[in-house]
């Protein structure tokens, strides 16, 4: 069946000298893999470049359910950006946030509020001016709503966040996976914001990276299978 969606990419391999296998979340069939060919032609080189983290594409396909791999007829990019390419900031977060993608994401499944969620965040770190520091933390804390772990805000103003119940408590945990007051206050903050007020959230390089380990620490209980980050370390440096 000849289709077309909108699709993400969320990661790609090399298959061989001239195709690829790409992994997208599209719009209307959850995530699928596609067969990329004739990349290494004169206008297949040009076509490789846009082979960057979250790039957003309208794809037709030969599809069918039967098969593990898609076959590409076409494909064009839905949104070109102006800032995340040329950015080692931006970019460094897309990376990231690609590959918490690629790592949680894994059933074939329809999910349009996931979509958009993914696609609005793209733009958003597009076009955003300031807070971009802070951007891969609030993308983490509100992916969690999407994939089932989503903690509920609290109105208690000194708390702790037990990580293996995903509440946010009075009395420290007797465990080690938890978040401590100022911890527990960033993430907190980050539940009730949007995208657009990151720029007011203000933490030094040790409190990002405190908070970003616990939440990877965070997914890794509740989801099975978490692939190690390795992206993880460069976001580190950048934003330290």
């Amino acid at each position: 069946m000849q289709t077309r969606t909108k699709a993400i990419l969320l990661h790609h391999v090399r298959y061989s000298d001239s195709s690829l296998i790409a992994h997208f979340y599209t719009q209307e069939y959850g995530r699928l893999a596609v067969m990329v060919r004739g990349i290494s032609s004169r206008r297949g080189n040009t076509r490789f470049s846009y082979f960057q983290p979250l790039s957003i594409f309208y794809l037709e396909l030969y599809y069918s359910d039967k098969r593990e791999v898609q076959n590409l007829k076409e494909m064009t990019l839905a949104f070109i950006p102006k800032r995340i390419y040329g950015d080692i900031n931006r970019t460094s977060v897309a990376m990231f946030i690609s590959e918490i993608l690629h790592s949680v994401i894994r059933e074939e499944d329809v999910n349009r509020l996931l979509f958009d969620f993914i696609e609005s965040s793209v733009m958003s770190l597009d076009e955003m001016t300031s807070g971009i520091s802070n951007f891969h933390l609030w993308f983490l804390v509100a992916f969690t709503d999407y994939v089932g772990i989503g903690p509920t805000h609290t109105s208690m103003r000194s708390c702790y966040f037990d990580m293996l119940t995903g509440q946010f408590t009075r009395q420290q945990p007797v465990h080690p996976d938890f978040l401590d007051h100022a911890g527990a206050r960033v993430l907190n903050l980050l539940l009730q914001m949007a995208a657009d007020d990151i720029s007011s959230l203000k933490l030094s390089g040790d409190e990002r990276t405190l908070l970003l380990t616990g939440l990877l620490r965070y997914y890794s209980l509740h989801l099975a299978g978490i692939r190690e980050i390795r992206s993880l370390q460069v976001l580190k440096d950048i934003f330290k």
